[in-house]
């Protein structure tokens, strides 16, 4: 009797010691799919340095370049997936997760991609009849390659060894192209996600799945089609979110694949839906190149946070689940000079149409008062924001110093005189919005004029 419970005390202990070791702040998500997942884009060096190693990978097989054993925790330099494979969304999934969460917080992803791999092939009760009838087909020879012939097998595996040190925090999926326009795909898919809950102990729903969209056809894409079966995934898995590739520019070699650009941008995508499920606010105006979104007619600059126009363009910061701006009082832009394009600051509401407009002028400081946001005598709610752009009319540049939101009093109207270094200005008259206005054309109304609130 002594002896039995002697062992149950050992046991006792092994298995808290085993808890012990889980990090609660060690996020882990499970990346798989096919060719986009997998990386298709040859990584620049911008993409092989500054990578917080608070964003880990677990290698779910063998390289040789760069050197990984299978089950070991690495720093997530690219390539994450498989020694075939390149940049793709889970590299900058990761990146923007650890930006925007505490510095307490890792992120961890476990890759399984084979690329031109059909949905069946994760599906444990059919992977094997799939390889069986396709034996020359290039996935095959990854699966073999690279999981044992097994790729959820593999994912269970490796997601199981991360359970030991950090907690599943969400699935991420890309794939569609091999089952383009398959109306049973999203059944497929809710199968598959299903049976790695039960798999890995998680209970119905607990974990989130984000489905990424496929190339659009305006970038060159020619499985478009299927994002009509990613967007009915919410309504088959009520715990999933569809992940927007618009405006994701294709390789311009193949009517499938992203290029290295689109891939930052996709996997910044992915991480703006992971945080909001995590109930985090990623930071309003990130001056990243996969996130502030320059049209086709437009650049930038990361380094000089410069934006250079050929003609008429929009650059963009997208908040698809509205940004909350109603705990401030103003939206401030600096400039490092004076724009000289005809430039504009947009901004987009609830509606996702444009629900405010600044003409920025000669000024080099733009403060947008947040209350009083109103185009064609409509009032836009600043706590629903879908977009900001900067709108140019002519081709140019312009320079950014920052933007950010503020309660300071320094931009309070009566303060605004402080905002402009040129003293010929001083007794020009100024609306509530900090807009020089023609002296000659006011409207009756409340003006700034030598910084006092003056009645006209």
């Amino acid at each position: 009797m002594k002896k039995l419970m002697l062992i149950a005390v050992l046991l006792a202990t092994r298995l808290l010691g085993a808890n012990a070791d889980v990090d609660p702040n060690f996020y882990i998500y499970i990346c798989f799919g096919q060719s986009n997942m997998e990386g298709n884009a040859q990584p620049e060096s911008i993409d092989r340095t500054g990578v917080n190693q608070r964003f880990r990978l677990l290698a779910t097989c063998n390289f040789t370049s760069p050197s990984r054993t299978k089950g070991q925790w690495y720093t997530a330099t690219p390539p994450l997936v498989s020694p075939n494979g390149g940049l793709g969304p889970s590299d900058y999934f990761g990146r923007s997760m650890v930006e925007c969460l505490p510095e307490n917080v890792r992120v961890g992803v476990i890759p399984v991609a084979m690329g031109g791999s059909p949905i069946e092939m994760f599906d444990k009760d059919k992977y094997q009849q799939k390889m069986k009838d396709n034996p020359s087909e290039w996935w095959v020879t990854l699966a073999k390659n690279h999981y044992g012939s097994n790729p959820y097998g593999r994912i269970i595996e490796m997601a199981k060894k991360a359970q030991e040190v950090g907690v599943i925090k969400g699935i991420l999926l890309h794939q569609g192209c091999s089952n383009n326009g398959d109306s049973n795909w999203p059944n497929m898919v809710k199968k598959i996600y299903n049976d790695m809950l039960t798999d890995l102990g998680l209970g119905t729903d607990s974990v989130p799945l984000f489905v990424g969209e496929t190339l659009y056809q305006n970038q060159g894409g020619s499985c478009y089609a299927h994002n009509a079966q990613v967007a009915r995934m919410p309504s088959v898995i009520p715990n999933s979110y569809v992940v927007s590739s618009d405006g994701c520019p294709g390789n311009g070699n193949d009517p499938w694949h992203f290029n290295a650009w689109g891939y930052r941008v996709l996997g910044s995508r992915y991480a703006a839906e992971a945080l909001y499920t995590l109930g985090v606010q990623p930071p309003f105006f990130l001056f990243h190149n996969y996130t502030f979104v320059p049209s086709s007619k437009a650049s930038f600059n990361e380094s000089t946070r410069t934006i250079t126009y050929q003609g008429t363009g929009l650059t963009t910061w997208t908040y698809p689940h509205f940004a909350d701006w109603s705990g401030c009082k103003y939206l401030v832009v600096k400039l490092k000079e004076p724009q000289t394009i005809d430039a504009e600051v947009w901004l987009y509401g609830a509606n996702k149409n444009v629900g405010y407009r600044d003409a920025i002028g000669d000024r080099t400081t733009v403060v947008i008062d947040l209350h009083n946001l109103k185009l064609n005598n409509k009032v836009m709610d600043p706590s629903q924001v879908y977009k900001m752009a900067f709108r140019s009319q002519n081709a140019g540049k312009i320079v950014i110093d920052d933007v950010f939101l503020s309660n300071d009093s320094e931009y309070d109207p009566t303060a605004i005189s402080s905002l402009t270094s040129e003293p010929s200005l001083k007794d020009d008259y100024y609306d509530l919005n900090g807009r020089r206005v023609n002296e000659k054309a006011l409207k009756p109304g409340i003006y700034i004029r030598q910084g006092q609130k003056v009645i006209r």
